[in-house]
């Protein structure tokens, strides 16, 4: 699999160059999940949706003044 990685300013962000089905594209994130957990080391984790260690918040909050 070929991946680019753009910089959502960039115009380039625009154009999604992955075509495909949904199936297709699901398959594509799962492939690099599974990639990028591979790379890291670590174990996935096996833990539930249920159980999800999740924090949620607001983009409000993390917004800083200059």
């Amino acid at each position: 699999m070929t991946a680019r990685v753009v910089s959502l300013a960039s115009e380039d962000a625009g154009d999604p160059r992955m075509g495909g089905t949904a199936a297709e594209r699901v398959a594509a994130v799962a492939e690099l999940t599974q990639t990028a957990w591979t790379l890291s080391k670590r174990p996935l984790p096996t833990y539930t949706r249920a159980t999800m260690p999740v924090v949620v918040t607001t983009l409000a909050r993390h917004t800083t003044v200059d």
